[in-house]
């Protein structure tokens, strides 16, 4: 096992056991729309730290410009194409079943670790805080799923093995990645975390900040995005120089 690998496992697991831990949540809990919005906005301003204080400037350092933009426009057609097929599933009247929600999911959480093992890759501190935010961001993520399940009438089991199988993911995109960039030049690490900062990018538009509409008069959730913002840029400043 490379050394970066084996320095991130225990990130790279908190990150897996908050997508579970949210799985277990779904089955027990399922939270109104003010609470749901105000996890998701604190879950997009952690995210949104992590990509505007280190992977954008990790890029920037380790880049070049063609691999940057090459990387960046990939992933966001990627995410593009993903949005496409689902809205496409959903028209075709099977919204009672939440496949497309589980599928884009899927597809999220295997980018995250993929972008997980690419950070640590670059440097411990930046693959440290892209955990962390991931960790909240997939917590969030299979609550949702769960609960998507939950309201059209899934079993538990089915809703866990489901959404447990979504986190697990994280661990084949980590573990995969983390030994095919074991040895990879920078700049390559650069066209990795650059697609993923795309996918993160569609990830806040998409699915952290979908409930911002039907709860847009709580100025808490408004409040609850710059907290998490907050809270991400002052691990990043009280990382060692």
């Amino acid at each position: 096992m490379p050394d970066q690998l084996t320095s991130s496992l225990p990130y790279i697991l908190l990150a897996a056991g908050a997508g579970i831990l949210g799985s277990v949540i779904s089955l027990f809990w399922k939270p109104n729309v003010a609470i749901r919005s105000a996890i998701q906005h604190f879950a997009a301003g952690a995210v949104l730290a992590a990509v505007a204080a280190s992977v954008i400037p990790e890029v920037e350092q380790i880049g070049t410009l063609p691999g940057v933009v090459g990387g960046f426009v990939a992933g966001g057609l990627l995410m593009i194409v993903l949005k496409w097929l689902v809205v496409r599933f959903e028209h075709q009247g099977k919204k009672n079943l939440p496949v497309g929600l589980a599928s884009a999911a899927a597809v999220d959480t295997l980018i995250d670790g993929t972008l997980i093992s690419a950070g640590f890759s670059a440097n411990d501190q930046l693959g440290a805080l892209l955990a962390i935010a991931l960790s909240l961001e997939l917590l969030f993520l299979t609550l949702s799923v769960g609960v998507e399940f939950r309201e059209g009438n899934f079993s538990w089991w089915q809703t866990l093995s489901v959404t447990g199988g979504i986190a697990l993911l994280l661990l084949v995109g980590a573990f995969g990645a983390g030994f095919l960039l074991a040895d990879v030049p920078e700049t390559t690490l650069a066209i990795v975390l650059a697609f993923g900062a795309a996918a993160l990018i569609y990830l806040i538009a998409e699915e952290l900040l979908v409930e911002n509409v039907q709860a847009e008069e709580s100025i808490f959730s408004t409040a609850t995005l710059f907290i998490g913002f907050l809270a991400l840029l002052i691990l990043k400043l009280l990382e060692p120089k």
